[in-house]
């Protein structure tokens, strides 16, 4: 699903760029370009942000 109309970016493409290590909004914005331009995105970037994170800390850390 597209979350950033402008800028074509997609929820696979956030989630990427949190597992890469973009652990907050405006680590995300700088690391795609989300909500950069009208906005109107960023209510669901965020919540792809945070449910990423959650999601990571929920997981079974490896040894």
């Amino acid at each position: 699903m597209y979350v950033c109309i402008c800028h074509g970016i997609s929820e696979k493409r956030l989630t990427q760029a949190v597992q890469d290590g973009a652990h907050s909004f405006e680590q995300l914005q700088a690391r795609t370009g989300v909500a950069t331009c009208c906005g109107a995105c960023e209510s669901c970037a965020r919540q792809v942000l945070d449910e990423t994170l959650d999601s990571q800390a929920r997981a079974p850390q490896a040894a």
